[in-house]
């Protein structure tokens, strides 16, 4: 079924100034201005998914291996959307566009498996969907794009499809290949907003223009199959840079390179970011087995463990050991082999990498006169002496990455530090941050939402960082600042919502004036659901962050069921007054 949009009627033609009716205005590549937005063509929905073929995996009824139909309407189309269960999955299937020229690609799709979260077993609409949605595949392109969690989801009770933003594309002569991902899929409409020269062009040059590229993003251990559903998502977009974790010692140090840093470098590569590394300092243990090299060097050097002042053994090595730094500027010449334009450490992860241990004492007593076991915690003394012992190493990493680059005749290799964040809390742990700037060991600085707090768990996400005291310790230097955000809001986590989604332009817009130079973020936090990272994602647009604010609706487009396989859905459902 093809058809133009109506937002305020069945009966309203869709014209140059309505086209872009009930989506985002970071969506419009012009913005506010309506001048030189209409080509003529009117927006197209393709919302029968009968036509997909082959037509054998396509069924009216349930049938396994196949997607089902299920007639549906809403305020402003019906159709036929295609739907496959989680433990149903189906083949794939192709439908043909059928149109010329650039549109705005959007997705409306129903979310479901809440049932498997089970925070809230009896009210499903406390949680989001926890199915990634379909993915999608224009002809072309290298990869499946896989990114469309929706917030709503089947079992909400006002039921409908939910908008989402895929991307902008010259779709002539293209078809979308549709597969299922291992969640439940209800897909109900493709929608076509034609974009005019002038949009075009617009689109072309934010492409182009390396000013609004002022993200990074962070991914642990990349899975291949991961990796390759989000390239497309990120590619033209505001990413600068992408972390990748170098946590497997096996892959790390496999000849002649790393088969997984190598895979995340070609990510990289493809959406046009610089690529880092960066390593857990902290990582010696865990709660529960790990068979990597890395437990067993800490297995096997107990000697060489930090200790707390009555002499308890703790989870760490102590960088006060020479071998122990050796082993770790060993795994940066591992990692730096495979040619990043950065490397460096997640110091927000398990902080104490130097205590009471002989190594790390040796000469104190003799210069401040004192038994350091006898001093309270945060005694100055006591942190400085440690901090002097951390900034070693960063020296020495520092020098490894230089004589590296000397030996490769590239471009200074960046040193990056993901800190604590705040003054107090990177100064409780040892971590001299602003002597890092001064002897200019840092080149990325990310401050990670960690408080001075003795709680290592609610110490994270609940309290700002302390965004000017990092900008003036960078001020006048090469490095940048790039503060870094969490969110755990698809699923239950000990992490909160550090940004709440009403606020991701409004915050953005007071890290850029409080001096930092782009935005980061844990793991994928932002990159959840497919409304979030189409926010998230465009946090590099600075200029443009008040204007999006002033306008913004912060939940995606929505439209309700009014019919549904052949029913109508209740409209007023229990619960529905508190």
């Amino acid at each position: 079924m093809r058809a133009t949009r109506a937002r305020e009627s069945k009966e309203h033609t869709v014209t140059a100034t309505t086209k872009w009716d009930g989506f985002p205005l970071y969506d419009r590549p012009l913005g506010q201005c309506a001048e030189g937005i209409d080509d003529g063509r009117p927006v197209v929905i393709l919302s029968d998914f009968s036509h997909c073929a082959p037509s054998e995996l396509v069924s009216e009824g349930v049938e396994p291996g196949k997607w089902s139909l299920i007639e549906y309407t809403t305020e402003c189309f019906s159709g036929k959307l295609l739907h496959a269960p989680r433990n149903a999955p189906a083949g794939d299937v192709v439908l043909p566009l059928e149109v010329d020229g650039w549109y705005a690609v959007y997705v409306w799709l129903m979310g479901g498996d809440v049932d498997l979260e089970g925070l809230y077993p009896a009210d499903f609409d406390s949680v989001f969907s926890q199915s990634k949605g379909p993915a999608l595949k224009l002809s072309g392109d290298a990869h499946f794009s896989g990114m469309f969690r929706t917030l709503s989801h089947d079992r909400s009770m006002w039921k409908g499809l939910e908008g989402c933003f895929w991307r902008y594309e010259e779709l002539t002569g293209k078809s979308l290949t549709i597969r299922h991902q291992g969640g439940t899929v209800y897909i109900g409409a493709i929608e076509l907003v034609p974009l005019s020269p002038a949009e075009v062009a617009a689109v072309q040059r934010d492409r182009q223009d390396p000013a609004q590229k002022r993200l990074i993003i962070k991914t642990d251990c990349p899975d291949p199959r991961e990796l390759a559903i989000n390239i497309e998502h990120f590619k033209d977009r505001d990413v600068a840079a992408w972390i990748f974790g170098n946590e497997d010692s096996g892959d790390l140090f496999t000849e002649p390179l790393s088969p997984m840093l190598q895979l995340s470098k070609r990510a990289a590569r493809e959406i046009g970011a610089e690529w880092y590394i960066c390593d857990r300092p902290s990582l010696w243990s865990l709660h529960s087995h790990w068979p990597d090299a890395r437990a067993r060097f800490f297995e096997q050097h107990p000697e060489w463990h930090c200790l707390d002042r009555d002499g308890t053994d703790t989870h760490q090595m102590s960088y006060a050991v020479p071998e122990v730094m050796d082993y770790m500027l060993d795994r940066v010449r591992a990692s730096v082999k495979n040619e990043p334009e950065g490397y460096g450490y997640f110091f927000n992860r398990d902080p104490g990498l130097v205590l009471f241990e002989p190594a790390a004492m040796q000469g104190f007593q003799e210069r401040y006169g004192v038994d350091p076991v006898t001093l309270p915690d945060r005694d100055a003394r006591l942190l400085e002496w440690r901090a002097e012992i951390i900034t070693d190493f960063m020296r020495q990493t520092r020098k490894v990455l230089d004589d590296v680059a000397a030996q490769r005749g590239c471009p200074r290799i960046k040193s990056v530090a993901v800190v604590l964040g705040d003054e107090a809390a990177n100064r409780f742990y040892s971590y001299d941050v602003a002597r890092w700037v001064r002897e200019g060991l840092v080149d990325v600085l990310i401050p990670y939402p960690w408080a001075d707090y003795p709680d290592r768990w609610l110490a994270q996400g609940f309290v700002e960082m302390d965004i000017p005291y990092f900008a003036g310790l960078v001020q006048g230097t090469a490095c940048k600042l790039y503060p870094m955000w969490l969110s755990g809001i698809w699923r239950a986590h000990w992490t909160p919502e550090h940004v709440r989604m009403s606020e991701y332009f409004t915050k953005a817009m007071r890290h850029y004036a409080d001096g930092a130079d782009g935005i980061s973020a844990w793991d994928y936090a932002g990159l959840d659901s497919a409304f979030h990272a189409d926010r998230w994602l465009r946090l590099g647009h600075r200029e443009q962050l008040a204007d999006w604010a002033a306008h913004d609706f912060p939940l995606p487009p929505k439209l309700r069921f009014t019919r549904f396989a052949g029913g109508t859905p209740d409209r007023y459902p229990v619960g529905t007054g508190g």
